[in-house]
């Protein structure tokens, strides 16, 4: 059986968030898996504020379901739709990992980007390309 993760995307209808994932050459939606005691919803508004330290206010995220993501995971998505985006110099990440190297505690994240939709291919993996590929045909962003 699949894994699950949710995550965000917040976004003004034409640019949406990604958050660099450290170590790695790609941006990545603000995301993680599913806990045993949460619901998916609970999920992505943890993460977000694990990984930009963003309220999100749960009544105006948009249940946009579950994609397949990779062969071991899916991602249940949830929209967040703004007039105005938030800046990424007051975003931060207040998740860490020992880095393997280093043994240091290091952020999960250590960037922010907004990406315009149709350029997520430039930024991202391809697991993530194709997902963001169809929520755009969702009518929702």
């Amino acid at each position: 059986m699949k894994k699950l993760s949710a995550g965000l995307i917040l976004t003004d209808g034409e640019w949406f968030l990604g958050c660099h994932s450290t170590g790695n050459w790609f941006y990545d939606l603000p995301k993680g898996e599913v806990g045993r005691d949460e619901n998916p919803k609970e999920t992505c508004i943890r993460e977000a504020k694990e990984e930009t330290n963003l309220d999100v206010p749960k009544e105006q995220l948009v249940d946009l379901g579950v994609f397949d993501y990779n062969p071991k995971k899916n991602l249940h998505l949830f929209l967040w739709k703004v007039k105005e985006l938030p800046d990424i110099n007051e975003m931060s990440c207040l998740s860490f990992f020992i880095h393997r190297y280093t043994e240091k505690e290091t952020p999960e994240v250590d960037g922010y980007k907004y990406i315009r939709f149709g350029e997520q291919a430039s930024f991202m993996t391809k697991n993530m390309v194709k997902v963001i590929k169809e929520v755009q045909t969702l009518k929702h962003n």
